[in-house]
């Protein structure tokens, strides 16, 4: 359905009909068939609210709450065994049976044991030791001449009845405590008539007692000496105080295993200091028993203390008022240390142990009452400072994010906060900058909040970060955001499910904001639904997101509900047919799978069914014969649905487990916000987004893009090296778009799609790039999969990083680009779209920063702290020019493009695969350079190989290469084969993959100082190489006679086609003669700028030049300010080889020093010339401009066409 609000085109399923080139389909449907059934009702309307009531379908991570009845048929036992134990009937066997009782409750309410209850118990047992005769003088004397009166006369109470007595007390006392900690229904009420104090007037210091943990699990008694609690009282995210370390201990056993402090914790800040959102963090450590034996792992005994567990607590309740009295705290336990302590809980369940706190209690409350703004109004103008002051406050507002802000400049901010009105975004740095927030700070900062104009909801978001813990902040917050229309809500919903962590209470107004839009779309509800599923899972929130999910299912309505159960239902039947194919050997996958959709297919019989990744998507039944699974490592399913929509295509899927994909979710909709904000400033680069969601603890749902390969599976159908050739993308796609209509259509999907994954892959730092997770459509649209690792945190081998290049970009892909082998303008198109796509993303760098800022609490061990935040922020080189970060980008293309290392690295994922599907069949080729290959058996073997002589080459490029001489055993005259010094490095590198365990002969270096084709460099290489092949071939027998070897070594086509070794290929002595410079052609296309009195030229690009002789010059840009009679303002830019068609975009034409009127009377000169070194260089074209005719207060960007004007 089409809101009216928005144009038809920013609708998904129209821009992807524009994206692959097809039809746009579009229904006119009656308003009465309009699907009703997910909204609400009248019913629902008049159905009461029950905010857990529907949570029991849900699968929880936590272990089920107490149910009323098992402690009501608990205490009726035990009334029962008092009963028993006071009759004077056995009284050991029926206290015993009575103290089972009470422990049994004592388990029930989470392992907790208070001290009245051991107190109790002791005193129980040793009464029921008394003697039975000394329990009776007790008696008497107790009673006196009373005991003598009539047995309807009162008789005293015995030492039993006493201690079960206070035992009863005990309970109850116990019962209440726990009710009142973890029941929101019977939270304690203040007595009315109770005074008040406000927590502005209290002077009292914050302290407590931190009595015990409880329920301490066995498996931990052995594996941890010692504990201890770090108390950290926070507020914006922020310690107000250094954090206090309690004393270490170890675990006692009364009825359970405990860990007692029964310690005073006090910390030195008064109460009235504290902000209302101020939280009590404790985080539980053990220490590793040193000698603990049983330990899983041998490692341990050299790690340090281990987090077991965190629990957070604000200090002022919802109604404002400061804790008092005993708490029970719920500490989950994270996974880690509990398979570290052997202590895997069933089905995955989270356990929790149990922290009692005594905080101080009061004869009045202490109340706090939020204060009104201050009625004062104060607005400068930022022009009225002094300069330098106005640039220092400038330069600090220019900053994209408050990462990096100085102590001294947040002072500096926050003492000129009223010259900031007219820079409206500011104002989160300027909170962010507050010195204190405690209740005499609140006045000015509400002043500021109400007085400050509205931000826009993107700018908004960053005030929901942990930085802002203020109620009133994050509802000022709140109420901007809510401006953001349904799809904007929808792309940004991860994050503000992220956010709901920070909201100190959850009656907050970011929580009532977020039910009540999924109230009002169908597609907000649904996505809200399977982001707060997924976060059930988070051990320091899962409740709050529990308590939260239940709200959302108690409003959505019936209709809604029970699509989402049967969404849920069906990820449950998929997620055991999974995990069943995956744990099944390979040969009996097949049926393992059978079986297992058969068992999903009989859900479809009773239900139609939408798809968790896309709410739009009815699915009436499973394609069997169409499903499948994939061979990597996880084993996912290939899901094949029937689209329940007659004119609807079929929906495929994967499902995975066994993976997170929650990192997966993050990059995509990073990726798509950035496809969202280059088309709305018309740049359309093709980009493919699918969906994936996480649906539980490491599993979930990916879209899969039809028509689409692996780069792996179209290189590897040229041989194992097909990495290292140029043609095979470009040849697959002309298989798929035989016309030249489509191929053209294909290569500039192609070049678009391929600039937007260079840009988008770069700022998120995506590693792990190899040709498995870049996949290619057959309309040319090259997309990425597979974000496991971002933000910098690459693939290593050893020491060295995997992802050497900034992207990927190799020669296969260029040759795709030019349309062929040699640079072209399409290329220049390739590398502006880069350019201007990397310079529109940093505009809203801020924007990016905050979004992954929300996520830091997500838990993704590469989304952590703020270093990670950091390689995001460097990336946008957030300081620089558009003209400087163009430079940049251009600088990484370059880089990228002649990265040996992205081949290598396909190589090694090829080679891989070969290896686990099976070894290469003997005519695809392992080496780059050779068609097939070749073995000792087919050849001979080689009875004496050495490096004969060197001779220069031209190919058009001066290079030299290397005469081998090769004697086979049965040869009587030896053969000589030419290869370079790069194939020599070639062999020498695939040998190291093959062979990683074996110690291979040491290669010459590289990298030589000075120029590196010239004759001395070759004659030293010669040595070298030939003391490389004698100890190669003297090594042992597996690598020296290996396919490898003998394929570098097999005669070639072009050496057969050399003349002789004695020849020399061309005389030095010859030089060219220099062409005329009658022909003259070509544009270049400039930037010109003038700031801080410099006048800046960046040559970008030239197109179509030509030459004489029709040869690929080597051009370069040499410029003079005319006039200039001493040639002192010449400049030069760097050479580019070979080709007519250079890219430079490069700011070496830099001018100094020149005021702008001074430019202004001076022409600027450009000449293109051409680097030869045998011959003189040669014009190419220039061009004159008059420098007057130029706004220099702003950046000119123009082609200009070369002619044949004068050159100094």
């Amino acid at each position: 359905l089409f809101n009216s609000k928005h144009c038809v085109g920013s609708h998904e399923y129209i821009q992807n009909c524009r994206k692959w080139d097809t039809e746009i389909k579009l229904q006119l449907m009656t308003h009465s068939v309009i699907c009703r059934g997910l909204a609400r009702t009248v019913k629902d309307d008049r159905t009461p609210i029950h905010l857990t009531k529907h949570l029991y379908k849900v699968e929880k991570p936590f272990r089920e709450p107490i149910i009323r009845s098992s402690i009501e048929e608990l205490l009726d036992n035990y009334h029962k065994q008092i009963e028993i134990s006071l009759k004077n009937e056995n009284q050991h066997k029926a206290v015993d049976h009575l103290i089972k009782t009470v422990r049994k409750i004592c388990s029930t309410l989470d392992g907790v044991e208070t001290p009245a209850i051991t107190e109790s118990v002791k005193k129980l047992r040793r009464a029921v030791n008394l003697p039975r005769t000394k329990n009776i003088e007790v008696s008497l004397k107790c009673g006196d001449d009373t005991s003598k009166s009539s047995s309807g006369s009162l008789q005293p109470e015995s030492p039993l009845k006493v201690s079960i007595d206070q035992l009863t007390q005990a309970v109850e006392a116990l019962l209440r405590l726990h009710m009142n900690s973890y029941s929101s229904s019977s939270a304690e009420i203040s007595p009315k008539d109770r005074s008040a104090k406000e927590a502005w007037t209290a002077t009292e210091h914050l302290q407590f007692t931190v009595f015990a943990a409880h329920g301490i699990f066995p498996g931990w008694v052995s594996n941890y000496e010692k504990y201890y609690l770090i108390c950290s009282l926070t507020h914006n995210g922020k310690d107000l105080f250094k954090p206090v370390q309690s004393k270490k201990v170890g675990t006692y056993k009364n009825f359970f295993y405990l860990i007692k402090w029964d310690e005073l914790i006090i910390f030195p800040i008064q109460i009235s200091q504290l902000p209302l959102e101020s939280v009590l963090c404790l985080t539980l450590f053990g220490i590793l028993n040193q000698s603990s034996g049983s330990s899983p792992d041998s490692n341990k005994q050299r790690k340090g203390p281990e987090m077991l567990g965190q629990v957070s607590l604000p200090l002022f309740d919802f109604r404002r008022l400061l804790t008092c009295g005993t708490k029970l705290l719920q500490l989950w336990t994270s996974s880690h240390p509990s398979h570290a302590s052997g202590m895997a809980s069933k089905k995955g369940n989270m356990e929790r142990i149990v922290l009692q706190v005594d905080f101080p209690s009061h004869a009045f409350n202490i109340e706090y009452k939020i204060p009104q703004a201050a009625e004062t109004t104060v607005h400068h103008s930022i022009e009225t400072l002094e300069k330098p002051l106005r640039e220092r406050l400038l330069a600090i507002l220019s900053k994209d994010n408050t990462i990096g802000l100085s102590k001294e400049d947040k002072e500096f901010l926050w003492e000129k906060r009223h010259y900031c009105h007219s820079h409206a975004n500011s104002l989160p740095k300027i909170l962010a900058s507050a010195p204190h927030w405690d209740w005499a700070s609140l006045p000015e900062i509400y002043s500021l909040l109400q007085q400050w104009p509205p931000l826009s909801p993107l700018a908004a978001l960053e005030l929901l970060d942990s930085k802002f813990a203020d109620q009133e902040v994050r509802h000022t917050a709140v109420n901007w955001i809510e401006t953001l229309s349904d799809d904007e809500l929808t792309d940004f919903l991860p994050q503000f499910v992220q956010a709901l962590k920070y909201e100190t209470y959850l009656d907050s107004a970011l929580v009532k904001f977020l039910l009540a839009r999924a109230l009002g779309s169908i597609r907000i509800a649904h996505y809200l639904y399977w982001l707060l599923k997924d976060t059930l899972y988070d051990p320091k929130f899962g409740v709050r997101y529990e308590q939260i999910l239940g709200a959302f299912l108690s409003v959505c309505g019936k209709g809604l509900r029970e699509e989402l159960e049967k969404q849920t239902r069906l990820v449950q039947l998929f997620g055991m047919v999974a995990e069943k194919v995956k744990q099944t050997s390979v040969s009996g996958r097949q049926a393992a799978l059978q079986s297992g959709m058969e068992r999903v297919q009989s859900f479809f019989l009773k239900n139609k069914c939408r798809l968790p990744l896309n709410p739009s998507l009815v699915a009436k039944e499973l394609n069997i014969k169409a499903c499948s699974f994939f061979s990597s490592n996880a084993v996912p399913l290939k899901v094949a649905l029937i689209n329940a929509d007659p004119l609807g295509e079929e929906i495929n899927v994967m499902f995975k487990v066994g993976e997170d994909l929650r990192q997966d979710m993050l990059a995509l909709q990073m990726i798509k916000i950035m496809d969202k904000i280059w088309l709305q400033e018309g740049l359309d680069l093709r980009m493919v987004i699918f969906k994936c969601l996480s649906t539980g603890k490491d599993r979930g749902m990916v879209e899969l893009v039809p028509a689409s390969e692996t780069l792996r599976k179209i290189q590897v159908e040229y041989g194992v090296t097909g990495s290292f050739k140029d043609k095979p993308l470009a040849e697959w796609l002309r298989k798929y778009n035989p016309t030249e209509e489509e191929y053209e259509k294909a290569s500039e999907n192609f070049i678009y799609s391929c600039a937007g994954c260079c840009v988008a892959t770069y700022v998120l730092g995506i590693c792990d790039r190899h040709n498995d997770n870049i996949m290619l459509r057959n309309t040319g649209h090259m997309f990425h999969i597979d974000f496991g690792k971002f933000l910098g945190h690459a693939q290593m081998f050893g020491s060295f990083k995997r992802d050497r290049a900034p992207f990927v970009l190799t020669s296969d892909m260029a040759y795709v680009i030019n349309g062929g082998e040699k640079p072209t303008i399409r290329f220049q198109l390739f590398v502006d779209l880069c350019c201007q796509a990397y310079n529109s993303i940093r505009k809203h760098a801020n924007l990016f920063l905050n979004l992954l800022s929300l996520m830091l609490s997500s838990g993704l061990p590469e989304l952590s702290g703020v270093q990670d935040l950091k390689y995001v922020q460097d990336a946008l080189q957030p300081q620089t020019t558009d003209a400087e970060a163009t430079i940049f980008f251009t600088r990484l293309i370059e880089s990228s493009l002649g990265s040996v290392a992205t081949k290598f690295n396909f190589f090694i994922h090829n080679l891989a695969q070969l290896r686990f599907s099976g070894l290469p069949s003997s005519d695809e080729p392992i080496l780059s350079f050779s068609a097939k290959t070749y073995s000792l058996k087919q050849d001979g073997r080689i009875k004496q190989v050495s490096v004969f002589t060197y001779q220069k080459r031209y190919n058009p490029d001066k290079h030299y290469i290397y005469v081998v001489r090769v004697l086979r055993e049965g040869q009587a005259e030896p053969v000589f084969v030419f290869r370079t010094f790069d194939e020599f490095q070639e062999l020498h590198n695939k040998l190291g993959i093959l062979f990683p365990l074996w110690k291979l002969p040491g290669f010459p270096n590289k990298m030589v100082l000075g120029r590196t084709h010239i004759k001395d460099v070759a004659a030293k290489r010669k040595v070298e190489l030939n003391s490389y092949i004698q100890s190669l071939m003297n090594s042992s027998s597996e690598v020296a006679e290996c396919d490898l070897v003998y394929t570098f070594f097999h005669p070639l086509l072009r050496d057969d086609k050399v003349e002789g070794i004695d020849g020399i290929a061309r005389s030095t002595d010859a030089s060219p003669s220099s062409p005329t410079s009658g022909k003259v052609g070509g544009e270049v296309k400039l930037s010109i700028s003038y700031r801080n009195s410099t006048l800046f030229i960046m040559v970008m690009h030239i197109k179509d030049l030509v030459t004489e002789d029709g040869a690929d010059p080597n051009p370069y840009v040499k410029t003079y300010l005319l006039p200039d009679t001493h040639k002192t303002s010449k400049r030069k830019t760097k050479i580019s080889r070979k080709t007519r068609n250079p890219t430079f975009n490069e700011m070496a034409l830099v001018y100094s020093g020149y005021s702008m009127e001074t430019l202004k009377q001076r022409e600027l000169q450009l000449s293109v010339l051409s680097a030869e070194s045998l011959r003189e260089n040669f014009f190419l074209g220039g061009v004159t401009l008059s420098l007057k005719d130029f706004n220099l207060s702003k950046e000119t960007v123009n082609w200009y066409r070369l002619t044949a004007v004068p050159y100094l």
